[in-house]
């Protein structure tokens, strides 16, 4: 009867999601949600898609090249945190904050980031395509470069063919 149920346990531990204690090191598709972690850390080039960061705190963090697709960060506290060329592609980033965070070149493209604070964030060159921004706080950003065809601007209306650098309707 212990083998069995020693059998169930062993197979249930297989059967549930991953799950990481907040000081655990990042890793692809874990649930770090709610957890705050060192402000200022190096996390350059970390590979962390379809991970859950949603209610985190990673102040002035660098995320530079790191792949974080199909992640939620949303209600995250990230601000003077640094993504340059980060790959965000369809992330869930809604109503968190990210004042002051640098995206250069970074591929947000279908993410979803309403009714984030982006207040001077910097998305030069960044893709944006297809990327939700309804609502989103967007005080002083910087659009350089950045391609926001079919991006889905703070009023809620599509941003047309020609918006690069900004939002043509």
């Amino acid at each position: 009867m212990r083998k069995v149920i020693l059998l169930i346990a062993l197979l249930f531990s297989f059967l549930t999601p991953a799950n990481s204690a907040c000081d655990d090191p990042i890793a692809d598709g874990v649930d770090y949600s709610k957890c705050r972690f060192s402000d200022g850390q190096d996390l350059q080039g970390s590979y962390l898609p379809n991970s859950n960061l949603s209610f985190t705190s990673f102040i002035q963090v660098n995320f530079d090249k790191s792949i974080m697709m199909n992640s939620n960060l949303s209600f995250g506290t990230f601000p003077e945190s640094t993504f340059y060329r980060a790959n965000l592609y369809e992330s869930v980033m809604i109503g968190a904050n990210f004042e002051k965070t640098n995206f250069t070149g970074a591929n947000l493209t279908n993410a979803d980031l309403m009714g984030s604070t982006l207040i001077e964030a910097n998305f030069q060159n960044a893709n944006l395509m297809g990327a939700n921004l309804i609502s989103a706080n967007l005080i002083n950003a910087n659009f350089e470069g950045a391609n926001l065809i079919g991006a889905n601007w703070t009023d809620g209306e599509k941003c047309g063919t020609q918006s690069i650098g900004e939002c043509k309707k």
